[in-house]
């Protein structure tokens, strides 16, 4: 039998994947942060979930410690048969035309005086890393943005448009034609599981393919909630490129479903509350 260890467990995604595997009777290590055993044990087959995301900013040295220094000592200094590690699509965010799918291939840019390309710097050296200091061990998942399971108080996007919506009111940030992938967890999980399992290489999107504005969410959310909507004047226009997975359905014939409907029940509107400007 397989033995996984998942490295993140507390996180959203780690979770989920410690009771997938755990149901399906599979031996699954879970080591809590700073468990020194994971230098000791023979890991098998992990899954790196670890990671730093919505407060990266206020964090850099702690991101890159996440995303590449313990990443280093761990594909250096510990026994494991394959290991995949959790990048972002967010990487994609300075391609060039953001109408074209963005495959895994594509040359990618970005800029250290920016504080946001932080992350994406981190996440692409520990992607490289991977290809190229794992002996051939290692693949790369670029998830997209993960919906489905957050904790109440997350501070991720959709969490936070749901808080604002229990107390009747959502004011938007960023445009209404703002867009971006989403994928839902039970999407996710089965397939990094099957990537774990091999013989997956390199990297792979693993999205929806389907790029969501924040006007069909904002649907979706005040038909389920009747909230009232503004949007700061002035706000900037947020567009990810559409993101290409013709790798996850042709090696695992994945078909992930489109994330606002695996979230809300599509429901009868007798009237949408108004957005307006403020």
């Amino acid at each position: 039998m397989t033995r996984f260890t998942i490295l993140g467990a507390s996180g959203t995604i780690g979770r989920r994947l410690v009771a997938w595997l755990r149901a399906a009777g599979e031996e699954v290590f879970a080591p809590a942060r700073g468990d020194e055993g994971i230098w000791h044990e023979d890991l098998g087959t992990v899954i790196y979930c670890i990671g730093v995301t919505a407060d990266f900013r206020s964090r850099p040295l702690e991101t890159v410690e996440a995303h590449v220094s313990l990443l280093r000592r761990l594909l250096a200094e510990t026994r494991f048969e394959r290991l995949v590690y959790l990048s972002s699509t967010r990487v994609y965010g300075g391609a060039a035309d953001d109408d074209r799918p963005a495959r895994e291939d594509i040359p990618l840019g970005v800029n250290p005086h920016s504080g946001s390309d932080l992350y994406n710097l981190s996440k692409l050296m520990g992607e490289s890393l991977c290809l190229h200091g794992s002996r051939g061990r290692a693949c790369v998942a670029r998830l997209s943005n993960v919906v489905g399971g957050e904790d109440a108080d997350s501070e991720n996007f959709i969490p936070s448009l749901l808080r604002e919506a229990s107390t009747g009111h959502i004011h938007l940030r960023s445009a209404l034609d703002s867009a971006k992938d989403y994928i839902h967890i039970d999407d996710v999980v089965p397939l990094l599981v099957r990537m774990a399992r091999g013989p997956a290489t390199g990297i792979y999107n693993l999205a929806s393919g389907i790029r969501t504005s924040h006007a069909e969410w904002l649907e979706a959310i005040t038909a389920a909630t009747g909230a009232r909507v503004t949007v700061e004047a002035g706000a900037p226009r947020i567009l990810f490129p559409p993101i290409d997975i013709t790798r996850i359905r042709t090696e695992f014939g994945a078909d992930p479903r489109a994330a606002v409907r695996s979230i809300f029940t599509p429901v009868a509107r007798a009237s949408t509350p108004a957005i307006a400007s403020a």
